[in-house]
């Protein structure tokens, strides 16, 4: 364990406001007890009875088992500060977004208004009365079925450094420098160097499975920039591109790392590789590059698995903005609405206030606040 990273650990009591520390720390009182399950059996998880978990499903009947079923299983955690003054102007931090491992960890993330690492991230680990705080975490997460990989080091200068850590937060391996996908099984970390890009496959404990060279470049490693992501059916799409240059490079990785498909180029981004996002089906979807003085995703294409071309984002796609996927990549949220890989709407999942999150065992968050998150463990199974 590595005492640096870790905070003081604290027990919270849903749905209670509490001044919190400054920095966004996470406040410490008394913890609520587990909700009873629907059938009167085992607690349905760390949740507060005070608190109103009901959903709203409509169900079109398209993607029969596919939407949840409520158990008005829900608590209420504040861990944000919120908006406030600083020394140069905005302070403080809102929430911004948060994820779930496979057995119930969260870690719940603030965009922080003023200088230094953009985002704040906050481990929570389940027990039958409340959420227990343990640990704050790096510049960025990603969650595994059996916990996480937390990034270190500076924020804007690579190459971090990559913890996977245990669902509890007990630091499992660490990897060095590159650029990383992952997914809940695994990982793959690219290097760029001696003109070669080189990936390193890692199982969900950091261990090297294969280290392989898939494509060549010129120029400075230091000029490249990366894109792409790992899709749900294991493979990943890395994107590159050269700073300046107004076309990326682009090609399939399998799950060990071995190419599964040929280089090929896509239009770049000005600024950066184009961003992108994994799709429900396997497929990788393409954002066009936003107009200035805007944040708004909107998707201009889709890579099919191992395929060496881009096409154009179907309509139901293209007309849709951000979205989170489902455990196990079975569909999309966008916002309330449930999307099939193929476009369907399968139905809305209404949770009174914005999505924020999907974890990989399927818990939802909600902002109820700036400052306050409501999770749904395992919402969506």
């Amino acid at each position: 364990m590595r005492e640096a990273t870790w905070v003081t650990a604290a027990i919270l009591m849903f749905s209670c406001a509490q001044a919190v520390p400054e920095g966004g720390g996470a406040a410490s009182v008394i913890a609520a007890p587990a909700a009873p399950a629907p059938d009167g059996g085992a607690p349905a998880g760390p949740c507060d009875p005070s608190v109103d978990g009901a959903v709203s499903v409509a169900d079109t009947g398209a993607c029969p088992a596919l939407l949840p079923h409520p158990t008005g299983c829900a608590a209420e955690i504040t861990v944000c500060s919120g908006p406030g003054p600083g020394p140069d102007g905005a302070g403080g931090n809102t929430v911004q977004g948060a994820t779930s491992d496979g057995r119930g960890s969260l870690v719940l993330s603030c965009h922080r208004a003023d200088v230094g690492p953009p985002q704040l991230n906050f481990l929570f680990l389940p027990t039958p009365s409340g959420f227990v705080s343990k640990a704050g975490l790096g510049v960025d997460v990603r969650p595994l079925s059996d916990g996480f990989i937390a990034s270190r080091g500076s924020y804007l200068l690579p190459p971090p450094e990559y913890d996977f850590l245990a669902h509890d937060g007990d630091l499992r391996t660490s990897q060095k420098g590159g650029i990383l996908y992952a997914g809940p099984d695994g990982a793959l970390l690219v290097h760029a160097g001696a003109g070669e890009l080189i990936a390193q496959s890692l199982d969900a404990a950091g261990t090297v499975r294969s280290t392989v060279s898939f494509a060549s470049f010129a120029g400075s490693a230091s000029s490249l920039m990366f894109g792409g992501a790992m899709s749900t059916a294991g493979g990943t799409l890395v994107i590159w591109q050269v700073y300046g240059e107004a076309s990326a490079s682009a090609r399939w990785l399998g799950p060990d790392g071995a190419p599964a498909g040929a280089v090929f180029s896509l239009a770049g981004w000005t600024d950066s590789a184009p961003d992108s996002a994994a799709l429900a089906g396997g497929a990788v979807a393409i954002a066009a590059q936003p107009e200035s003085g805007t944040s708004e995703r909107r998707w201009r294409g889709v890579i099919a698995p191992g395929a060496a071309a881009e096409q154009v984002a179907p309509a139901w796609l293209a007309s849709r903005g951000s979205f989170f996927l489902l455990p196990g990549g079975k569909a999309m949220a966008f916002g309330q609405e449930i999307v099939a890989s193929d476009g369907t709407l399968c139905g809305t999942v209404d949770l009174g206030a914005p999505l924020v999150g999907l974890g990989v065992d399927g818990t939802a968050f909600s902002a109820r606040s700036e400052k306050t998150f409501r999770v749904y463990p395992r919402l969506f199974r």
